[in-house]
């Protein structure tokens, strides 16, 4: 994107947001279930982009946003709170709230949006030594030259997970268009649907470590999904998912590129994350606020080119095998029977070993993030500022029927995927967000 290397950030002021009433004493303390306990100390960073409106100015924008965040966090107490050996001290001490402006108008920076200027709308709780690295909320606001606007969010994945951050910023979205859905806010905390009342649980806290890579963007419309599904099931897929089909295939070529860039090809896998609100039986609401995702993996051969249709069918078999085996009963005893089997049969499934290449994939698509209305309409492009080594995000295209492709790889391999003939076929790389509305 022209010009955008030359783009500065100035950052006008740093606040700190407290909930609008104290935390009651008997909520002080919030214990972290067995899958946050499971989850990265990281933060989840997205950034939604709206368009100018001529109805409001800066400080009008910006003073709404810090008093409903002060309103939600009465409802999302544990956001105001330090993370502590657990759970989370809710002692109030609030969220970071920054508020900045760049020096360039929107419609030019999301012409082919720069992962490099994505990363300047989020702060960088890990880089900034000014922030409290036990946060679990960082909010930035950017205006742009031409009214523009982005907000930036960074919520810690101890915490939660992408369904638990879209169902914060859709009720904090509620609160500041002072509906009258307001007053039936209320967080759904997981651990209230599964008490942790067991004993402690000796799990590693896996820790990520930072890798030289190189992200870029793809998009897939919904012609290319539905040639993507056609093409699994002529080679006997049944009722292949678009996110399935669409993994299957970043997945392969990926592998080829690694492959093609080695002097000694290995074998690969992928982990993939699936949210399990709805594959359990009772059903969790959508907006139950708390990490509720389990992994499996499928995997590719030391030699040779992998099929499509069967990275496709290992994905199937994989969410097929998890509704068999908990899916028909599901209860805390279960959860926790669950995670008790991933570490005794997958212990290594997080670490990475030398002979094999992983490859992770988490996806957001059905989150309904673009929902996210403050008063002034939707996100007109929601980005990811940034990517771990060898990984995969997916979320929606504003329409809701194309898919969005983050994938982050070693630059060699990198220069091999974003020219790969098969991938191109089906995807568009970085277009316009106006293009792919």
């Amino acid at each position: 994107m022209e010009g955008m290397a030359t783009m500065e950030l100035e950052i006008m002021s740093r606040e700190i947001i407290k909930p609008s009433s104290p935390t009651p004493l008997s909520q002080r303390w919030y214990k972290l279930s067995l899958l946050d306990q499971m989850s990265y100390r990281m933060h989840i960073p997205i950034v939604l982009f709206y368009p100018s409106n001529d109805g409001y100015k800066f400080g009008e924008f910006s003073n709404e946003l810090k008093k409903s965040l002060s309103e939600i966090l009465t409802r999302y107490y544990p956001l105001a709170g330090r993370i502590g050996d657990g759970g989370i001290e809710c002692n109030d001490k609030g969220v970071d709230f920054f508020e900045a402006r760049v020096n360039c108008p929107l419609e030019g920076f999301l012409n082919h949006p720069e992962f490099e200027a994505l990363n300047l709308l989020v702060p960088d709780q890990i880089q900034s030594n000014k922030l409290d690295l036990s946060s679990t909320l960082i909010v930035q606001i950017t205006f742009f030259d031409c009214g523009g606007m982005a907000i930036g969010v960074s919520m810690c994945h101890k915490v939660a997970d992408i369904s638990s951050m879209s169902a914060f910023l859709n009720d904090w979205a509620t609160m500041a268009r002072q509906s009258e859905e307001k007053e039936e806010i209320s967080a759904q905390f997981i651990t209230s649907f599964f008490p942790p009342d067991h004993s402690p649980v000796d799990i590693p806290e896996y820790v990520l470590k930072k890798r030289n890579c190189v992200a870029r963007r793809f998009v897939f419309n919904a012609t290319k999904l539905d040639a993507l599904k056609t093409l699994a099931a002529s080679h006997g897929v049944e009722n292949p998912t678009r996110v399935q089909v669409v993994t299957a295939l970043l997945y392969k070529c990926a592998d080829a590129a690694s492959k093609a860039s080695s002097d000694s090809p290995t074998a690969s896998d992928l982990v993939q994350m699936v949210n399990l609100r709805q594959l359990v039986i009772p059903s969790l609401p959508e907006k139950s606020f708390g990490n509720m995702a389990w992994c499996f993996k499928i995997s590719a051969q030391e030699e040779g080119e992998v099929e499509f249709h069967d990275l496709v069918a290992q994905l199937k078999e994989g969410v097929a095998g998890f509704r068999l085996t908990y899916g028909k009963s599901f209860s805390w005893d279960e959860l926790f029977r669950l995670m008790s089997d991933f570490r005794k049969s997958f212990g290594s499934l997080l670490k990475r070993t030398e002979n094999i290449v992983r490859f992770t994939c988490t996806s957001w698509c059905r989150s309904p993030l673009y929902n996210v209305d403050f008063g002034w309409g939707k996100p007109i492009w929601i980005g990811c500022p940034s990517a771990m080594w060898n990984t995969i995000i997916l979320m929606d295209t504003r329409s809701g029927d194309g898919i969005e492709a983050l994938v982050s790889l070693e630059e060699q391999n990198m220069n091999l995927f974003e020219h790969d003939e098969e991938l191109l076929r089906f995807a568009s790389l970085n277009p316009s967000p106006y293009e792919t509305h």
